[in-house]
């Protein structure tokens, strides 16, 4: 998937800045004792915490649908590169020591939401390409509409045949029953078109009387394109679950780490922690 040339101009600006930041922490470790409280140390944390706060607006720009201040595009990938270079950041302004716990927690909630968003960034990537292999022109609904359908057209067929015909339809039934697993055991394996199981028809149709053959024949085809309905429906809901389940992270996270951030700031002017 090729590269946006925002996320390439994006990209080298991260490494300017990471450079930049890296060169600047060795400076201030060789000419003195590096942590939050001192100037650099300062200095990193205004950093950082200018740049949180500059992050957690990319949602509002999202949605900010008039704004002509940069595309849509654009912020998203400033998004992702000052988000691991904020972590970078931070750690320099703690200087190696973890002392403060109000500190050390606003730090493990930066590192939570750098990591879902960076897990938000491949999903994003990767899971709209599954998604297209199970999408259909059909919605959610009318896929359900057509599962109940044939599920009708197979109890109709089944109606008042042998013992064998009922077992075999109950077999497909059970079959078509996902389980509650079902769903990311799908997400493992690939979808599978099933001839393995036409390969079983033969076995099953010597299984009934001659008469009923070809009426098994037609549950045998409405079962196997139930199950393939299924499959999609299963595949389609999941994926898309998948491509939304990180923002439960990453939203709640971000709105306690700024929380956090704010709390952290207004402790250390308050106790005086700063050797400026």
């Amino acid at each position: 998937m090729p590269i946006a040339r925002s996320g390439v101009l994006w990209r080298r600006i991260f490494f300017v800045l990471l450079i930049a930041a890296t060169a600047s922490f060795i400076w201030y470790a060789q000419r003195e004792y590096p942590h939050g409280g001192s100037r650099m140390g300062l200095i990193y944390g205004i950093a950082g915490f200018f740049l949180c706060f500059l992050l957690a607006f990319f949602g509002i720009r999202k949605r900010w649908y008039r704004s002509t201040f940069g595309t849509v595009e654009q912020w998203m990938q400033s998004h992702i590169y000052l988000g691991i270079l904020v972590l970078i950041i931070l750690v320099f302004h703690t200087g190696g020591r973890f002392h403060d716990k109000v500190a050390v927690a606003t730090l493990i909630l930066v590192a939570i939401v750098v990591l879902s968003g960076i897990l938000g960034a491949i999903l994003y990537v990767t899971v709209p390409r599954l998604l297209t292999e199970v999408e259909s022109n059909l919605t959610v609904g009318e896929i359900s509409d057509q599962l109940n359908q044939q599920g009708k057209q197979m109890a109709r067929i089944a109606s008042g045949k042998s013992a064998p015909f009922q077992r075999i339809y109950d077999q497909l039934i059970r079959e078509a029953a996902p389980g509650w697993l079902a769903g990311w055991r799908l997400l493992i394996a690939r979808m599978r078109r099933g001839k393995a199981q036409t390969a079983d028809w033969a076995n099953l149709l010597g299984l009934v009387q001659k008469d009923e053959q070809e009426e098994l024949r037609q549950l045998l085809v409405a079962s196997r394109q139930r199950k393939e309905l299924l499959i999609r429906l299963i595949y389609q809901q999941r994926y898309k679950n998948i491509l939304e389940f990180w923002l439960y992270i990453h939203i709640p996270f971000t709105i306690l780490l700024l929380l956090f951030a704010i709390v952290h700031v207004v402790a250390v002017f308050y106790y005086g922690r700063i050797s400026w």
